[in-house]
C-alpha cells in the first residue's frame, strides 16, 4: 500500500515539514495490517522503525500491567505508539488495525535537514515563546564564526585564526597537530564554487587565502568569509546535505579536511554524553534544553528542560548564560549534535544526556 503525504499529515512531527521532505518520508515509509488480539510490538525492544495508528484501537501496557487504549482521532494516536526506544509498553491490536511504519534514521535526518533549510511554518511552531512566531531563521550549515578582533600581522594566517576560534581552543594540542595534518590546500579562482545546496557534506573548509562567500538556500542575505573563516561543519555533524552555496569572491584557496578525519579528531573528541546520574556533577549551573519543535516538548520531555527549538537556537546564542553547562536532551537525534555543535562554536559549554528516556515525564 503506497503511503500519500495526507497520511503523513495527521501525525506529528510530519505536520511540519514541507512536501519535499513529506515526499521523501512517503517514499520508505510502510503500512502493515494486525489483526484483533496481534501484538503490534514488544515493550523493551530496539524498533528501527516508529510505529502510527492509520486505523482501529491498540491497547498499550506497561511491565506493571496498567494499559491505556488508543483510538485513530483522538489527541494520543496523533504521535508516534513507539517513541520511547525501547519502548517502555507492548502494543496489542484490540480489534483489526493499520499501522504506518515510518524509519526513525529516515525521520531524524528529514527533520534536522528540514531545520536546517527552512522557516518552520507557524501552525507547527506553537506559542511557547511570545517572539517565535515572528523570528525568520535561515538556517546555514555554512555558517561562520568571524573573530571580533582585527588580526596583526604575525597572527593574520588562517592558522591563528582558527586557534583562536572557541571551538578549536578546546581541542587537545595532539589532535591539533594531527588535524593540520590532515588538511588538504585547493587553489581557486574567483567565482570558483566550494560546494552547491543539496551536495552532500563531505569537507570541512577553512579559507586559508583571499575571500569567499556564502548564498544560503532561501534567503538573499550573504555572508562574506574571509581568511581563518570556517564552514561546511553542520552538515557534517547533522549528516544532511548542503543548505547553502559557497563561492569565491577573489582568487585564493581553501583548506579542506575530509568528514571521516572531522569526526574523529573534532567532533568526537568534543562531543561528550552523559548519563542522568551524572547531571549534578556540575553543579547548579545547569541548563536541560529540548532542541524539538514546541510541539514535540509538550507531548512528552525530560523534566526540567527548556524548550529552543534548533530553529532558534542559533538566534538565542548570545543570550545564552556562558556560566552554565548546557546539557541537551539526546531526543531529537542529529538535531541534538547539531544543537551542541553550535554552542561549543559559541565557546558555551555542552554535552548531550544520553538514554534520555529513563527521565521522561
Amino acid at each position: 500500500m503506497a503511503v500519500v503525504p495526507k497520511q503523513l499529515t495527521r501525525f506529528h512531527p510530519f505536520s511540519s515539514l514541507a512536501p519535499e521532505y513529506l515526499s521523501h518520508i512517503c517514499e520508505q515509509a510502510e503500512v502493515e495490517s494486525y489483526a484483533k488480539g496481534k501484538i503490534v510490538f514488544k515493550r523493551g525492544k530496539e524498533l528501527p522503525k516508529l510505529y502510527f495508528l492509520l486505523e482501529g484501537r491498540v491497547k498499550l501496557v506497561d511491565a506493571n500491567f496498567e494499559s491505556r487504549e488508543i483510538n485513530t482521532g483522538a489527541e494520543k494516536s496523533d504521535y508516534a505508539l513507539n517513541e520511547l526506544n525501547p519502548s517502555k509498553e507492548s502494543a496489542v491490536a484490540i480489534e483489526d488495525v493499520k499501522i504506518l511504519l515510518v524509519d526513525r534514521k529516515e525521520l531524524d535526518l528529514v527533520m534536522a535537514a528540514s531545520q536546517s533549510k527552512d522557516d518552520i511554518p507557524v501552525e507547527a511552531q506553537g506559542s511557547d515563546d511570545d517572539d517565535f512566531v515572528t523570528a525568520q531563521i535561515n538556517y546555514l550549515d555554512a555558517y561562520a564564526y568571524p573573530q571580533p578582533a582585527v588580526l596583526d600581522s604575525e597572527s593574520s594566517d588562517w592558522m591563528s585564526k582558527l586557534l583562536d576560534s572557541p571551538l578549536f581552543s578546546s581541542v587537545s594540542p595532539g589532535n591539533i597537530q594531527q588535524l593540520f595534518s590532515r588538511f588538504e590546500e585547493i587553489d581557486l579562482t574567483a567565482g570558483d564554487v566550494i560546494f552547491e545546496s543539496d551536495d552532500e557534506g563531505d569537507y570541512f573548509y577553512v579559507v586559508s587565502r583571499g575571500s569567499a562567500r556564502i548564498f544560503p538556500q532561501n534567503s538573499m542575505d550573504a555572508i562574506d568569509l574571509t581568511i581563518g573563516d570556517y564552514f561546511g561543519e553542520e552538515s557534517l555533524v547533522g549528516d544532511t546535505t548542503r543548505n547553502a552555496t559557497v563561492a569565491m569572491t577573489t582568487s585564493g584557496a581553501v583548506m579542506r579536511l575530509s568528514k571521516q578525519d572531522f569526526v574523529e579528531l573534532l567532533q568526537k573528541p568534543l562531543f561528550k554524553y552523559i548519563e542522568k546520574d551524572q547531571i549534578d556533577e556540575f553543579g547548579p549551573q545547569v541548563q536541560l534544553l529540548d532542541v524539538r519543535l514546541p510541539i514535540e516538548h509538550r507531548h512528552y520531555r525530560v523534566q526540567g528542560s527548556r524548550n529552543i527549538a534548533l530553529a532558534k537556537l542559533r538566534d538565542s546564542l548570545d543570550s545564552l548564560d556562558p556560566g552554565y553547562t548546557y546539557v541537551v536532551t539526546d531526543d531529537a537525534g542529529c538535531r541534538s549534535k547539531v544543537a551542541v555543535q553550535l554552542l561549543l562554536q559559541k565557546g558555551l559549554s555542552a554535552v548531550i544526556l544520553n538514554q534520555s528516556s529513563n527521565c521522561y515525564t
